[in-house]
Parts: C-alpha cells; sequence; structure tokens
C-alpha cells in the first residue's frame, strides 16, 4: 500500500502595504467674500383703478354729400344774329274749267298730258321730271302726289327747299263746277310775270279740253 505523502502547503507571503505618503500641508485659503446682493428698489404702488365711464353712443351726424368741383362752363360767345333773307311770294291762282276731274288731272299729272300744253316733251326717270322745250330745259323732283287730286313739283335749280310749283283739282261740291288751282313762288318782282305765265299756259290747257 502506498500512502500518498500530504501536500504540504507554502505559507503565502503576504504584502505589506505601501506606506501612504502624507498629504503636503497647504496653506488654508480665506474664504472668498460673499457676494453683494443688490439691495431690491421698492416699486411705486400700482395707482387704483378708475371704474370706466360708460360710453354713450351719439347719433350719428348727418353728413353733407360733398360737391365735386365743376369746371366752370365755358364763356359761349353770343350767337350773331341771322341775317334774315328775303323769302320768295307764294302766288296762287284758279282757273274755272269745262271738264271732267279725270280728264283735267291726265293733263296735269303725265308726260303724254304735258306734252299736249305745257311742253314739248317730257323725260321722267323715277321722281326726276325734266321738262323740255326747244331752247331750253328744266329739272325738276316730283315732291308729292294725289291721285286724281293733286301733284307737286320742285325745281332744282332753285336752292329754297320750301318752294314748289303744284297743280290741283278742286270740285265744288255745291256746284259740281271743276277748277285747276295752279300755285308758284317767286320774288317780289316776278309776281306779275308768274301770274302772265300760267295764265298763257292754262290758255292752251283749255283750247286742248275745247272748253
Amino acid at each position: 500500500v502506498v500512502i500518498k505523502k500530504a501536500a504540504v502547503k507554502k505559507p503565502v507571503a503576504v504584502t505589506k502595504p505601501a506606506p501612504v505618503k502624507a498629504a503636503p500641508k497647504v496653506a488654508p485659503t480665506k474664504p472668498a467674500a460673499a457676494p453683494v446682493k443688490p439691495v431690491p428698489v421698492a416699486k411705486p404702488a400700482p395707482a387704483p383703478k378708475k371704474a370706466p365711464t360708460p360710453v354713450v353712443e351719439k347719433p350719428a351726424a348727418s353728413v353733407a354729400p360733398v360737391e365735386t368741383s365743376k369746371p366752370a362752363p365755358k364763356a359761349v360767345a353770343p350767337a350773331k344774329p341771322e341775317s334774315r333773307q328775303p323769302r320768295k311770294e307764294r302766288v296762287q291762282m284758279e282757273f274755272y274749267m269745262h271738264s271732267s276731274p279725270n280728264m283735267l288731272y291726265e293733263l296735269i299729272s303725265t308726260p303724254s298730258g304735258f306734252a299736249e300744253w305745257y311742253c314739248q316733251d317730257v323725260n321722267v326717270r323715277g321722281d326726276l321730271w325734266t321738262f323740255i322745250w326747244p331752247e331750253e330745259q328744266e329739272e325738276t323732283t316730283m315732291i308729292g302726289r294725289r291721285l286724281g287730286e293733286v301733284i307737286r313739283f320742285h325745281r332744282n335749280s332753285d336752292e329754297d327747299e320750301s318752294t314748289f310749283f303744284e297743280f290741283r283739282v278742286r270740285v265744288d261740291a255745291m256746284t259740281n263746277e271743276v277748277a285747276l288751282v295752279v300755285t308758284d313762288h317767286g320774288w317780289p318782282h316776278e309776281v306779275e310775270s308768274i301770274r302772265n305765265l300760267w295764265a298763257s299756259q292754262v290758255a292752251n290747257l283749255m283750247r286742248v279740253l275745247g272748253a
């Protein structure tokens, strides 16, 4: 029998702690002076609040409309009085005819009728009627007509547009007499010659009618 020897443990070396060096002595420092605190300044006491005054609404004042300044009207020179020109006179004549109204109207309203007693020929283009004589001609415009009663012309050479010459058939309601009424216009010094001219022309018309 083998007897094992018990292992002998070696003593563990104990390490001694390193000697602690004493801390170097420090000269004691004076405590720092305590900071000076600012002295609080007393705030003024707030003024006592006043009670709010009630607001009274005033009625809105009527505002007059502002007138915009209008430019002053320009001065207008007074109109010069128009120089009145003498107007032509109306010449009217009435001739009693021994004829029927229809036959008389035919002679005073158609080119063929005028050619029998008033002129040599008549050229008609629309309302433009040209009365032709051997040595002259007269351009006119028919400005009015009523069948069986009246026909009216304006001489194109006359600048006065209000003038005309007219042939009208008039029948007396009481006696049934037929009359031809001739109306023309002319200057005062021409009135007599105009009457003589139409008297001569109507005499030709009466001869055509056999009166």
